[in-house]
């Protein structure tokens, strides 16, 4: 859907360790799109989002992500880096 109507897919997978059936197996967007083939000809944009900070119970306290980028336009790529990174500066 998001391919054939040039839609990024936003992919929260913050959760994928919690998965409490063991005859059920977390099943990636990126992983999707890899193998319906979007992926490699670059049919689709996909942001998948992660976690350090939510690996077992979905706990509280400190948080740390980090996001991968599937078929993002290099220039987006670069000007989402950008804002990423002055976060991490002081402003003064």
């Amino acid at each position: 859907f998001c391919s054939k109507h040039g839609l990024l897919l936003l992919a929260d997978e913050v959760y994928q360790e919690n998965v409490y059936d063991d005859d059920l197996e977390f099943y990636s967007c990126k992983k999707a799109a890899h193998d319906t083939g979007l992926a490699q000809s670059d049919a689709i944009e996909l942001v998948s989002f992660h976690s350090t900070s939510k690996g077992l119970l979905g706990e509280c306290g400190r948080r740390g992500g980090y996001m991968e980028l599937v078929g993002i336009d290099p220039k987006v790529r670069d000007q989402i880096y950008k804002l990423a990174s002055s976060g991490l500066c002081s402003n003064v």
